[in-house]
């Protein structure tokens, strides 16, 4: 089917229900088949779309300048040479020629009366439904708004290998704060996820649709490279999502809009695109592995019905009959109990569509288990912090104010609270303090870190630290906290606010 065929197939019920003259109310709900004139071959309906989509092409060209019968004549021979101009002119006539289209619109219930206050949709109706404007003098033609906005829809088939451009939509509606348009660009990402979807899932139950099957071997790698490309598209507008500037750009927003929206709304959407991918990519590779194994075969679909029905006419051959109960029937009243080995795959299937792992195709590329940006933190920052716990302990809300969190312009604020959770990353000899006092810091970036106690690092060779009955040796140093415990009983209640509430 052409993009134009998917077009009508979407549109010809609907134009069945304007022009149906079935009373309201009337009690006889049945619907017959439409009987609809015409040469029954295509051949009008060809010539309109192949003319609108040369109209098209010169649209662009000519910056939507008439052009001559005569040119799309020419174009036209090109794939029907026995084209007459009364063809043509017949097409472009009736293409040119305005239908009144009626409809509802719920913007006209305002001049409804309090009689029809039950309709809240006021009847309209329109005739700029004309695809061809022609000049009166000297016939020429080129497409009507209507006309192009036709052409456009008809060539903006759903397909996955060009939803890439469609996710990136989303990082331009972030930019623009128009917070709005990131659902329905989400749906039409999950439409094209979703059709391929269903269509793995026919391939695979119908194996004999070996056109589709070897199309989906010639473009395995760039259905992966468009997954790919969307799902980090998306991750890395999730992540935005999530930042201090993005969120005040939104509350400023949902302030100004009638409906009532949510962050969760945009995480939502992004997160079932994200889900959908998942699950898209698992059944393309249950598929390739199939082939690849040799479970999909071209076969013969079998009408199991009319087999059966034939088997109770005509009874099998001796020699049918007997491969058949060689193979299907029991041969004693033991007990069958099944085997591990072939329910493993079906668990580790069950297993994998539960899964709530990210989708990530090329594993080899992946990042350490480990934390990077934490081992460069305390490789590069390491020393000089343990030469300033030599000096003296160090607070957190100290750490805060000294920029002990800044690196490589980048956020460490949670590298750093790691070093008072766990100080083994540090140096073995440090142990933590809690002060029974409460401490709020308010960061460079517009954060608040608050603690209902104030932890603090320090080691026994430091100017300030306790001694053994509990006392600071040198108090003019430094204050040493006033209970030291060991690191596995740690227990620091730090909260990091991205804005005060």
């Amino acid at each position: 089917m052409t993009a134009w065929s998917k077009l009508l197939v979407a549109t010809t019920r609907l134009i069945d229900l304007h022009d149906s003259a079935h009373e309201p109310g009337s009690a006889f709900v049945q619907v017959s088949q439409e009987q609809r004139r015409g040469l029954r071959d295509g051949y009008w309906l060809d010539l309109g779309c192949l003319l609108l989509d040369y109209l098209l092409e010169l649209d662009f060209a000519t910056n939507s300048a008439f052009v001559s019968q005569r040119r799309c004549l020419a174009q036209l021979r090109e794939d029907y040479p026995a084209l007459s101009a009364d063809d043509l002119a017949f097409v472009i006539n009736l293409l040119s020629t305005p239908s009144e289209l009626h409809f509802r619109d719920a913007a006209g219930s305002a001049d409804i009366g309090d009689a029809q206050a039950s309709d809240r949709r006021g009847a309209r109706s329109t005739k700029r439904t004309a695809l061809i404007e022609k000049q009166g003098q000297t016939g020429q033609v080129r497409l009507t708004p209507s006309g192009r906005q036709a052409v456009t829809l008809a060539s903006q088939v759903e397909d996955l290998l060009y939803s890439e451009y469609d996710a990136a939509k989303i990082l331009a509606a972030l930019a623009r704060s128009d917070f709005s348009r990131i659902p329905d660009i989400t749906n039409q990402i999950l439409m094209a996820i979703r059709a391929l979807t269903q269509e793995l899932r026919r391939v695979r139950e119908n194996p004999t649709r070996e056109g589709k099957l070897s199309a989906f071997l010639d473009n395995e790698r760039h259905y992966h490279n468009a997954l790919s490309t969307i799902q980090n598209t998306l991750l890395s507008a999730r992540s935005q999502l999530v930042t201090p500037e993005l969120m005040q750009r939104f509350e400023a927003w949902r302030d100004t809009q009638q409906q009532d929206w949510d962050l969760r709304m945009l995480t939502g959407a992004i997160g079932r695109v994200l889900n959908a991918i998942e699950n898209l990519s698992r059944r393309l590779s249950e598929l390739l592995s199939d082939i690849a194994e040799g479970r999909i075969q071209s076969m013969g679909v079998i009408d199991f019905a009319d087999l059966s029905r034939r088997t109770l006419g005509e009874p099998l051959p001796d020699a049918l009959r007997d491969a058949l109960v060689k193979r299907m029937m029991p041969f004693g009243l033991a007990a069958a109990m099944p085997r591990v080995e072939p329910l493993i795959p079906l668990l580790e299937t069950r297993r994998a569509e539960h899964s709530a792992t990210a989708l990530v195709f090329d594993e080899q590329h992946d990042a350490a288990p480990e934390d990077p940006l934490l081992a460069r933190f305390l490789q590069r920052r390491g020393p000089a912090l343990r030469e300033r716990l030599r000096q003296a302990p160090l607070s957190l809300p100290e750490a805060l104010d000294e920029g002990w969190h800044r690196f490589e312009d980048d956020d460490c604020l949670a590298q750093l609270l790691n070093t008072f959770v766990d100080t083994q990353l540090l140096d073995a000899r440090l142990t933590v303090g809690i002060e029974a006092e409460p401490f709020a810091v308010r960061l460079a970036d517009g954060r608040r870190v608050e603690g209902a106690v104030t932890p603090s690092l320090w080691r026994s060779d430091t100017p300030g630290a306790a001694s053994s009955s509990g006392e600071p040796e040198d108090a003019p140093a430094a204050r040493a906290p006033q209970s030291a415990i060991e690191p596995s009983n740690a227990a620091t209640d730090v909260a990091v606010q991205d804005n005060d509430s």
